[in-house]
Parts: C-alpha cells; sequence; structure tokens
C-alpha cells in the first residue's frame, strides 16, 4: 500500500489527487442509483462503439509515434508515461472532437499551435507546478468547482448580473492566491523546480499538441470526406455511375480542403447534375471562386457590391458568411447565413447576416435579428442595433447620421440614399410571442 501511495505521489500532485478524489466519490453515489447506473452503461455503450474505439486507438498510436519520436531530442523519457496518459484524456481527446466542428479554412488548427505556445500555457503551468496540502485541496476542488458553475448560471441570466460580478471577483481572489502560492514555493526552492525534468513536462504538453495537428487535421478532413460520400449517395434521381463518379472526383480534388468539398457536394444537392460535365462544371466553378477571392475584380459601386466583400463587412464582428454560390435555376446567387448569439440569456437572441444577388455582384444584404418576447435583453437589442448601425456605416458612403438614429432607436423606416434603398422593419412571428428585426440595403 505505501509503495502505491509513494507512486500517486511521484506522478501526480495534490491537485490532482484531490480532483481524482472528488471524481472517485461521484462515480461511487451515481453507481448506486439505477437510472444513472443504466444511463452510465449506455455511455460506456456507446464509447466502445467499433468506430470510436478505432479513433481512439488510432489517436494513441499518433501519441506514441510522438512520445518515440521525442526520445530522440531528450524531449520524453519513460518518466513521462503518466502525464502523456492524463495528456491524452484531458488534453488530447477534447482537441481531437473540437476538430470535427472546425469551420471554413485551417486558421482552427493554427489556433491549437498558438495556444499551446502562448504565455497562457506558461502561466497555468506554473498555476499547477506546486499546490497546497492534500487536505486543503480537498476542500478547494469542490469550493472553486461549485463557484464557477454559479457563475456560468448566473451569466445567462442578466437578473443575476451583481451576483455573478461578485463571484467572478471571488474566483479571481482564489486564483491570485494560488498563483501566489506556486510562485512563492518556486521561489524558496527554485533549485527543485528549475531542473530537466520540470522542462520536460513543462513542453510535454506543447509537443503533443503541435505534434498532433497533423493527425487532428487528417480526422477533421475524412469525416467530412464520409459525410460527402453519404450526402451525394442520398440523391435519388442521379444514377450509381454519376454519383460514384461526383465522389471520385470531388474527393480527389477537395481531400485536403474540406470546406470546399462541402460546398462540391452542397452544389451538387442544388444543381441539377445529370452528365459527368455537370460535376466538372461545380469543381471548376468553386475553384474559380477561390482563384478570384485571391485577386477580386471591381464592380460598378453603383451596381452593387463584390460578394468577397459583401463577405467580410461583419467578418471582424463573428459574422463572416459561407461562399457565395449559384441556387437551382442558375440565375440567382445566394451567400451562407452567418450566425451568432447577441446576449447569454436562457434563450438567446440571435443574428443573421446574408447577401444575394446574381454571379459576381451584391444586390442585397440582410441583417436580421431574431428576438423572443420573454427572453429579449436590452443588451441583444442594443448588440443588433450597433451591428445594423456598423453595417449601414460599411456600405453607405453619404453621411448616414440620421439613419443609424433611427436603428439605434429601432424605427421602422424605408429611405433611399445614393443608389442605396433601406429598409428596416419589424415583424412579429405568427404565435406573438417574439419578432425579428429585419434590416435590408440593396442596390
Amino acid at each position: 500500500m505505501s509503495e502505491f501511495w509513494a507512486w500517486l505521489t511521484d506522478n501526480f500532485n495534490n491537485r490532482e489527487l484531490a480532483g481524482a478524489v472528488w471524481l472517485a466519490a461521484i462515480l461511487i453515489i451515481f453507481a448506486v442509483r439505477k437510472d444513472i447506473r443504466r444511463g452510465l452503461a449506455n455511455v460506456v455503450g456507446a464509447a466502445l462503439n467499433h468506430k470510436l474505439l478505432i479513433l481512439f486507438s488510432s489517436f494513441a498510436a499518433n501519441v506514441a509515434i510522438l512520445s518515440w519520436l521525442g526520445t530522440f531530442p531528450k524531449l520524453w523519457s519513460l518518466g513521462l508515461i503518466t502525464p502523456t496518459i492524463v495528456w491524452y484524456f484531458l488534453g488530447g481527446l477534447p482537441l481531437l472532437a473540437r476538430a470535427f466542428d472546425a469551420k471554413e479554412g485551417t486558421q482552427h488548427f493554427r489556433g491549437y499551435a498558438k495556444d499551446a505556445v502562448s504565455g497562457t500555457a506558461l502561466l497555468e503551468f506554473i498555476f499547477v507546478a506546486k499546490t497546497f496540502s492534500l487536505p486543503v485541496e480537498l476542500i478547494l476542488t469542490p469550493l472553486i468547482t461549485v463557484i464557477a458553475m454559479m457563475v456560468v448560471v448566473s451569466e445567462r441570466n442578466p437578473a443575476h448580473a451583481a451576483v455573478n460580478k461578485l463571484l467572478t471577483w471571488v474566483i479571481s481572489i482564489i486564483a491570485v492566491v494560488i498563483l501566489w502560492n506556486s510562485i512563492a514555493q518556486i521561489w524558496a526552492e527554485p533549485g527543485d523546480f528549475f531542473t530537466t525534468n520540470t522542462f520536460r513536462s513543462f513542453i510535454l504538453p506543447v509537443y503533443l499538441t503541435i505534434g498532433s495537428i497533423p493527425f487532428f487535421y487528417a480526422m477533421h478532413c475524412y469525416s467530412h470526406i464520409e459525410g460527402a460520400r453519404i450526402q451525394i449517395d442520398q440523391k435519388t434521381f442521379q444514377s450509381d455511375e454519376l454519383k460514384r463518379y461526383a465522389k471520385k472526383r470531388f474527393i480527389l480534388t477537395f481531400m485536403a480542403r474540406p470546406w470546399l468539398l462541402r460546398r462540391a457536394t452542397r452544389q451538387f444537392h442544388i444543381m441539377p447534375a445529370r452528365a459527368s460535365q455537370d460535376v466538372d462544371k461545380i469543381i471548376h466553378d468553386i475553384l474559380d471562386y477561390e482563384r478570384e477571392a485571391q485577386n477580386p475584380p471591381g464592380v460598378d459601386q453603383n451596381e452593387g457590391w463584390s460578394p468577397h466583400s459583401a463577405r467580410e463587412f461583419l467578418a471582424d464582428e463573428g459574422l463572416r458568411t459561407g461562399d457565395y454560390h449559384a441556387g437551382y435555376d442558375g440565375e440567382e446567387w445566394w451567400s451562407g447565413v452567418a450566425s451568432k448569439e447577441l446576449d447569454n440569456s436562457l434563450l438567446p437572441s440571435h443574428v443573421n447576416y446574408s447577401f444575394a444577388g446574381v454571379k459576381g455582384l451584391v444586390k442585397r444584404l440582410k441583417l436580421k435579428g431574431h428576438f423572443i418576447e420573454e427572453f429579449t435583453t436590452d443588451d441583444a437589442l442594443a448588440e443588433f442595433s450597433r451591428l445594423a448601425v456598423r453595417l449601414v456605416e460599411k456600405t453607405v458612403a453619404n453621411d448616414t447620421d440620421e439613419i443609424a438614429d433611427r436603428l439605434r432607436n429601432r424605427e421602422e423606416f424605408a429611405a433611399s440614399i445614393g443608389a442605396n434603398r433601406i429598409q428596416f422593419k419589424n415583424e412579429r412571428f405568427p404565435n406573438e410571442r417574439g419578432y425579428e428585426l429585419i434590416l435590408e440595403i440593396e442596390r
């Protein structure tokens, strides 16, 4: 027993041991209740699905290869087996799960590398480098967890703003005390901290994270390839031969660019693709659009906007639309819809941004806010008004002060400024429980 305890204390700090104790206690309590026990069994059964087992095993093999490669530059040794396993479950698997939800482009995965080498990573390492005694950690762990949960809950209800502010201050003070304790212990015994083993422990999650990015990206691409196959097979009026041709051409062309593969699959659904030439045209149009995005052609400002410019009007506000693409008849073109929440209420209000027009030219911009009356907050309405004013300022060159005042007051109006026709309206839901605020700008 003493040997086992020595192994635990050598491989895990007091904070990790306290967390394990409380987790074990919660699992035991859950195991006592039959309904929860049945639910846990279902979760375990789902995790043992053969596809998930292959995925988890492949990732484990990736981590094992990285560990082996790390032995050559002395970044990894057998003494790091335990922290490597801990990183696999607590660091690697969450990153792997996030990889499947990555948005367009590769910025999502670059963010993994930036986070791994950021100053925050160093601060977190110092934060957990030294801990309090085990009894203190056993008290702190549930206390901090409960307060953090209360902060999250109070954030979502404006009526609890004062409580949220107080709890945020409390948890900030606790964090500062813990950080100070860690720094004080390091300062008191620097020789125990500034060692080769400490450096390896610090660099381990950085190395494993950055080294695993190619695997994360490969799994992201593979998931979209499988999704494209399924979606193409769902089409009923195309021949099996055409569907096989579409899958082959789309996957070979876009396998490393899943956001383009999604576009191709969508267009295959929208367009009346009846021959291999239609599939080739979809690929040609997508590649043309991507090349054009690098050096967008100019457009007559009196006629409309460039689709590439329109896509970026509210990009810095988190409202970057999907690509601009042809509809069923090939005449009218639409963007993908960008959406985001306007507040943190229980049922948040949200805003959508999109545009439409013809090939190469946007004729109409639309910003639409969706509000459920019972949960609508002043913050959400103010944020929608701010975004509406921002869009007008970005797209209408003339003096817009009067328009901006009307938008801030959310007054319905229709006005013309130069080549622009601006309309703002309030449309009630049929059930009278909410409404939509709609701003449209046309040329």
